[in-house]
């Protein structure tokens, strides 16, 4: 079956593009964005005690500095990016 009749099949079984409708773009706001975190307080690794052997980390090491974010402070609703200076780089921790 050729490209353009399988395209044409696959066009006619979706609802409101039949016969060469052309819908429009419309998109929502679902939620309002979320302003990055800016000087993020961090503790030393032997220092930390609030997570776990089992919890997950987002880790980077740049230039000899390394640097550990623990995922689900990146999850919360005021948590999405970090941005954050490591080893002289500018770097935006997500997840």
């Amino acid at each position: 079956m050729k490209l353009a009749a399988l395209l044409g099949m696959i066009m006619a079984s979706l609802p409101g593009l039949a016969g060469g409708e052309e819908r429009t773009f419309q998109p929502r706001t679902l939620m309002r964005p979320l302003p990055a975190i800016e000087d993020a307080p961090f503790v030393k690794a032997g220092e930390v005690k609030s997570i776990g052997d089992k919890d997950l980390v987002l880790a980077l090491t740049h230039n000899d500095h390394s640097r550990a974010y623990p995922i689900n402070m990146l999850n919360g609703p005021r948590r999405e990016i970090i941005n954050d200076t490591l080893g002289g780089a500018h770097i935006a921790a997500t997840w």
